[in-house]
């Protein structure tokens, strides 16, 4: 069973009908695509099953050639240090380049909170996007 965060959010979603996916009811995972200008971003929303802190992982934004992969770590590092809401990292099991973002919620407020930073994040790797190409291929 989804906990009662993830429910909220999931509603909250729905009524302003931006379309979100369960991945995994026991993990509280869900999943949203969005559409940015200058890619795409799939955003992964897990919820603690106390309902007092949550997790948003964005994923698939940006493929980078194996040939590529040493350029990321310091790529990583200057968007981190440009940006103080996401965190970007390289993830080596799955070969991704992926964003994090960890909050702590309460139950009254938390869908709205988890809106606004994945919105904050949509902004931010839609900023870094051209940056992260222009780093590769420089």
């Amino acid at each position: 069973m989804a906990s009662q965060a993830a429910e909220l959010f999931m509603a909250f979603m729905d009524a302003h009908d931006m379309k979100v996916s369960m991945v995994s009811e026991e993990h509280n995972l869900i999943r949203a695509g969005l559409g940015l200008e200058n890619t795409q971003l799939a955003a992964y929303f897990q919820f603690d099953p106390d309902d007092e802190s949550a997790h948003i992982e964005g994923r698939e934004f940006a493929q980078i050639p194996k040939d590529q992969v040493e350029k990321i770590y310091k790529i990583c590092n200057s968007l981190n240090d440009s940006y103080r809401w996401v965190k970007f990292v390289w993830d080596e099991e799955a070969s991704d380049l992926c964003c994090r973002v960890d909050a702590v919620i309460q139950l009254d407020s938390c869908a709205q909170e988890m809106y606004e930073l994945m919105a904050r994040m949509a902004g931010i790797v839609d900023d870094a996007y051209p940056k992260i190409m222009k780093a590769l291929w420089a």
